[in-house]
């Protein structure tokens, strides 16, 4: 569809939906809030504005999913939000690293001094690590995906958007709680509760847990599960205006870890690349400067052993002028994992994060309603890591202390009953200073480089290990810069550095916006929005310094409920232009060795709508839909790579080399993660069996048309458009209340590419990481 076309169309649909509240508007009010209690659609309560609200009433570009709609798509990891929230792609690449794109925007976060564009928080407490997410989706009450640049709001900045967890609050005088079971296909089996016990009328104490295990998807055992996690809350209203809530939560993430395929494979019987099936795809991979053919990897065993823990407090205190919070929390991060998808990678990162967010907001009434707050982050990580890429080996000792400071406020101005005005800012400092120790080694085979005859046979650098090996030094505790290795010919060259970069980030970021209360169920609104993402460093044994990225987005929505509260219609335009991004990939260092580096590409303009539908059809009759146009552009792209190490391997323009370096022009394509269209529909439909018990069945499905996964967007990296189907049938009882649902997830088995890498020293080898197969079981569960 021709996007011009396409744009008229969407500004046409928000007009259109700016006329449809006079067709409603015979309702009254208290009409339409009746209509809801009697049977129209269901609100979800968020708070991502600091203020209790419907998601219908939050002028802000919002995916809100319940806790319920989690349970049932068995979400029990960030992995599995892509298929609730359309405008999320989601993956991972080896060990803990996660990769959080939101239309478009986002990066790989792969050492411990990199930040996400897309933040999470759980119960309002930053996550600085994306490689400390996991072990947080149970006993949820909802997750709020906020898309666009956050930072008036919240403690952290973050460019591509804000994925708020929010988890089940203690019920004050109540005594209840539930337990569910789960057993399925790929002998996973899954057991979640929790116990919500009074403390007097106004007080409870709240304990919930997870225990979910599932084999490998990939048969080598890889992409499985072993999750156990355990959470305690409690909170209490001590006075009329002084409420406090504490928590604390533990996790443990055990098993093998994720997995890849080999491409020439048939990717469709999920042979991971320890499988000695995958030996003769993976030993034909040819790398030129050692001039040899790479190894097997088949005997290497991954593992991981992560570790996540975190404490709250949160009080609230209400004045005169509003409700004050003081929300202290720590996090600390264990992680040790030994992985081999594109490259074995093993690392021990030990990382301690302490937060403190104080904010004032005031209540509803009055011409004017704002919101201050302070934040302060201190973050301390330690990492030693080895990626070893066969005949490269890059060995890191990583320190690093961050401290952020930052001032925020949100003001709205009442203009009148119906029209409010927006502003908003917020005032950033982030210091960071590292240690950086980094040693790279490489096999080089001289003979083949003065195009001679190569160095077949030579061996892989071994093992996998923390530390260099000890032959890498003399007697005395020096490098040795190069020394014979393998046959005639082979050498292994070393260079050593430690960096010590110290770097202080300060920006100040706005919001302007607007809200019109078309009619009593319909709004009207419009914002422009500045973001920024601080700089950093990398392991590097160059200069580690990477620049901040900014991004500015301009938002047009509205948000409407029409027919007794039985249509929901809500529509949003965006246009995003992004500055600077962030983006971490392989190169080449100045001695010729492999890094995985972070570097700053320009600008991406990111532009496009996304249309909400929902209706209650008939009393047991619910529809829903999603859809998403995305178009994403690369303005300016363009990167160069030494020339002695051969044409880079890109998809991109490459021009020929001249002063020693080639030169990549990816401008003009697309940025990937970012498929053009993304279609979310299902249907739930209730059947009364009798006046105690209900049939319920669910059927969700998800269109996503083709996009890069890879960042060198070669053909081979391009994921086709794809359809995913999940059934669910549940039979459920009023008393006792309990139920039994059988599901199926991926009903069509469908093989989808999550993220695709070449093996970094012999790029003929490519290597995906899949999502998950077809699954299926059942699960039973009981409420008391």
């Amino acid at each position: 569809m021709n996007r011009n076309v396409m744009l008229k169309a969407t500004s046409a649909l928000v007009a259109g939906l700016a006329i449809m509240p006079a067709i409603a508007s015979a309702q009254s009010v208290t009409e339409t809030q009746g209509a809801a209690i009697g049977g129209g659609l269901e609100e979800i309560i968020v708070t991502a504005q600091r203020r209790s609200e419907s998601s219908q009433k939050a002028a802000i570009a919002i995916t809100a999913v319940s806790g319920a709609d989690i349970a049932r798509a068995a979400i029990t990891d960030t992995m599995g939000l892509v298929r609730v929230a359309p405008s999320l792609q989601i993956s991972t690449i080896g060990g803990s690293a996660t990769q959080f794109y939101l239309r478009g925007v986002g990066n790989f976060t792969t050492n411990s001094n990199s930040d996400a564009a897309v933040s999470v928080a759980i119960d309002g407490i930053t996550i600085a690590r994306s490689s400390a997410v996991q072990g947080l989706f149970y006993d949820l009450d909802r997750v709020e995906v906020l898309k666009g640049p956050q930072g008036t709001l919240y403690g952290r900045n973050a460019t591509g958007g804000q994925i708020n967890v929010v988890t089940h609050a203690p019920e004050k005088g109540v005594l209840g709680g539930y337990l569910t079971g789960e057993y399925g296909n790929y002998n996973a089996h899954k057991l979640e509760g929790a116990v919500n016990i009074p403390m007097g009328q106004d007080g409870a104490l709240r304990v919930s847990g997870l225990l979910s295990k599932h084999d490998g998807y990939l048969s080598d055992g890889s992409d499985d599960e072993d999750m156990r996690a355990l959470r305690v809350q409690m909170a209490a209203q001590l006075t009329d205006t002084f409420h406090i809530r504490v928590g604390g939560d533990y996790a443990f993430v055990g098993g093998v870890g994720p997995g890849v395929v080999v491409r020439g494979m048939n990717a469709d019987d999920r042979i991971g690349s320890r499988d000695p099936r995958a030996n003769p795809y993976i030993t034909s991979g040819f790398s030129f400067r050692a001039g040899a053919f790479l190894g097997p990897i088949d005997t290497m065993k991954p593992y991981q052993r992560n570790n996540y823990a975190g404490a709250y407090v949160q009080a609230d205190v209400d004045t005169s002028l509003g409700t004050l919070t003081v929300l202290p929390g720590y996090r600390r991060a264990d992680v040790n994992f030994l992985t081999c998808t594109t490259q074995c990678f093993i690392s021990n990162l030990k990382d301690d994060q302490f937060s403190f967010e104080t904010r004032l907001v005031s209540k509803n009434s009055g011409p004017v309603s704002y919101l201050v707050g302070l934040f302060y982050l201190n973050e301390r990580a330690h990492e030693r890591a080895n990626y070893n890429q066969q005949f490269n080996s890059f060995y890191s000792d990583f320190s690093n202390n961050i401290d952020s400071y930052a001032a925020f406020s949100r003001l709205t101005f009442n203009v009148s009953d119906a029209f409010r005005l927006t502003a908003a800012g917020r005032y950033t400092i982030d210091r960071k200073s590292a240690v950086i120790d980094a040693i790279n080694t490489r096999v080089v085979c001289s003979s083949i480089l003065a195009g001679g005859a190569p160095c077949i046979g030579t061996p892989p650098i071994s093992p996998v290990q923390l530390n260099a090996p000890a032959n890498l030094f003399t007697v005395g505790g020096a490098l040795i810069p190069f020394q014979p290795y393998g046959p005639s010919g082979a050498g292994l060259v070393a260079a050593r550095a430690t960096n010590t970069p110290v770097r202080t980030f300060k920006k100040f970021t706005y919001r302007l916006g607007f809200e019109y209360d078309l009619a009593p169920q319909s709004l009207l609104y419009g914002s422009y929005e500045t973001g920024f993402k601080s700089g950093g460093f990398f392991n590097s044994i160059d200069n580690p310094v990477y620049r901040p990225e900014t991004i500015s987005a301009w938002t047009l929505g509205s948000k409407n409920r029409f027919f007794d509260n039985k249509v929901q219609a809500n529509l949003e335009l965006f246009w995003w232009d992004y500055k600077d991004q962030q983006i971490s990939q392989f190169a080449t260092n100045s001695a010729g060795g492999v890094e995985f580096v972070t570097l700053n590409i320009g600008k991406t303009r990111v532009r496009g709508a996304e249309l909400e539908l929902q209706a209650k059809l008939t009393p047991t009759t619910t529809a829903r839909g999603t859809v998403q146009y995305l178009d994403t552009e690369r303005l300016n792209f363009v990167y160069r790579t030494p020339a002695a190490v051969g044409p880079p391997n890109s998809g991109c323009a490459v021009t020929a080399p001249s002063g020693g370096f080639f030169t990549v022009n990816c401008t003009g394509q697309r940025a990937i993660n970012a498929p053009e269209w993304t279609v979310n529909a299902g249907i739930e439909q209730v059947f009364n069996v009798s006046a105690n018990a209900r049939l319920i069945f669910n059927a969700d499905g998800r269109y996503t048309s083709w996009a890069w996964v890879g960042n060198e967007q070669l053909p081979q990296q391009r994921q086709n458009g794809y359809f995913n189907g999940d059934f669910q049938l549940k039979l459920e009882f009023d008393q006792p209340k309990v139920f039994i649902a059988g599901y199926v997830n991926n009903v069509g088995n469908k093989t989808v590419v999550g993220y695709s890498a070449l093996q970094p020293v012999a790029p003929s080898v490519t290597f995906n990481l899949l999502r998950a197969p077809r699954t299926y079981g059942v699960r039973a569960g009981i409420r008391f």
